[in-house]
């Protein structure tokens, strides 16, 4: 068959799911894709044949191995199509973080992600149950990586994004299969064992006859590149997602008007165009994906969407009052959806909020609460508060700018609860 027939049966692989009847057969609450319950299916056939004729267990597992690097392969090149979105190798920007060893290796190291491998039957470490300070500080540091690795160049991401939410729906599919069928063949390959090495009690209590050591090792090699498969499907979700809210946010501070002459009612048209993304995201994933896994895409979104739009307050070249309200409202509109979709008060939208509302107040003034009452955000966030302040109001000198500045360096690094900056 021709490459281009290949690729189109690689598509064809990951679009189909069983139907209901087949879903309770299985016992399992999401959909499946057809393909993969075909081959694991087949599978259940050879292993069938390896306890009916023990002699030919060996060429049983063999084909059961070129199965396993078949499928592989195919859901590998469909996964492709999917994330690249041109004929080049350029991919979309959650797919290279997926891959990407440090981003991965820290988005795996967060108590999110261990406690979803702890419902899988590996109990969480009491160490590992974060206080919420601590969720905080990692919250904050995923933001921090993020913000970091997409606010560097020009600043606003053009293509890189998945805008078609069959395309999520597929990836979803994708990741809970290939966890079942991960865990079915992980059962599997543990049933088994070796005949180097395998004792008589081992033999004679095993389901299977011994096997070739090196067949069984290639076995459990492929096991785990599906396992490795699904596990990316749902950091590319975790972190598409995020990468959505970059697309559209990152637009409102840099391309929009905070210094109009008019009371502008409405939230910022990218706003509103991010809350329909995420409600159609939300539509698709709550169907595909397990009630945990959906809600580890979904927490601590809204933590990251107040930092993006507290860290795009240097982009502002100017605000007014209106500007202030127009602000407060596309908080308030981000607010109201995320809540929809995560049931939860999504408080740190708040603390964004009221961070804008200080500028209604005369910077001295922010300065005098801070000696007062402690400090609520960072000196840098204080910084940029100040300053856009002032390029707000071209009359105060630079003179004035770095008096207070100054002053509040004095006055944050002084504090009691100064502790809360870096």
């Amino acid at each position: 068959s021709s490459p281009v027939d290949e690729e189109d049966e690689s598509f064809d692989a990951l679009r189909h799911v069983v139907d209901h009847k087949t879903q309770k057969e299985l016992g399992v609450n999401r959909p499946l894709l057809t393909s993969t319950v075909t081959v694991d299916k087949n599978l259940q056939e050879l292993r069938e044949l390896m306890q009916d004729l023990p002699d030919y267990a060996d060429q049983f597992l063999n084909m059961i191995c070129n199965t396993l690097k078949e499928y592989r392969d195919t859901c590998h090149s469909a996964y492709r199509e999917i994330v690249q979105y041109d004929s080049d190798e350029r991919r979309v920007i959650s797919a290279m973080w997926a891959k990407d060893e440090d981003i991965s290796r820290f988005l795996r190291s967060l108590p999110s992600w261990r406690s979803l491998q702890s419902s899988r039957g590996q109990e969480l470490a009491s160490e590992d149950v974060c206080s919420e300070e601590e969720i905080k500080a990692l919250n904050s540091k995923e933001a921090q990586i993020l913000i970091s690795n997409l606010t560097s160049s020009d600043g606003l991401i053009q293509q890189e994004i998945i805008t078609d939410v069959t395309q999520m729906r597929t990836i979803a599919n994708v990741h809970e299969s290939l966890e079942w069928f991960f865990n079915r063949m992980k059962d599997f390959s543990n049933g088994l064992s070796a005949r180097s090495t395998a004792t008589a009690a081992e033999t004679a209590a095993s389901e299977y006859p011994p096997v070739s050591e090196k067949t069984l090792g290639s076995l459990k090699n492929l096991v785990k590149d599906f396992q490795d498969l699904a596990e990316i499907c749902l950091l590319l979700l975790h972190l598409e997602v995020r990468v959505h809210c970059f697309y559209f946010l990152l637009p409102v501070a840099k391309q929009s008007n905070y210094a109009g002459p008019i009371d502008d009612l409405d939230p910022d048209s990218n706003v509103l165009k991010l809350n329909k993304d995420l409600t159609s995201m939300e539509e698709v994933l709550q169907q595909s994906l397990q009630p945990k896994k959906f809600k580890y895409i979904f927490e601590s979104l809204g933590f990251l969407v107040a930092s993006i739009l507290m860290n795009s307050i240097q982009y502002m070249k100017k605000i007014n009052e209106n500007g202030i309200k127009k602000m407060c409202r596309n908080l308030f509109a981000i607010q109201q959806n995320l809540t929809n979709i995560t049931m939860s008060r999504e408080s740190d939208l708040d603390h964004a909020r009221q961070y804008y509302e200080l500028l209604y107040i005369n910077p001295d003034d922010v300065i005098t609460m801070i000696a007062e009452k402690g400090c609520q955000y960072t000196f840098q966030e204080y910084t940029e508060l100040v300053k856009l302040h002032h390029r707000s109001h071209p009359a105060l000198s630079p003179s004035q700018l770095e008096q207070r500045m100054q002053k509040l360096k004095e006055v944050i690094f002084k504090t009691p609860n100064g502790e809360h900056t870096p």
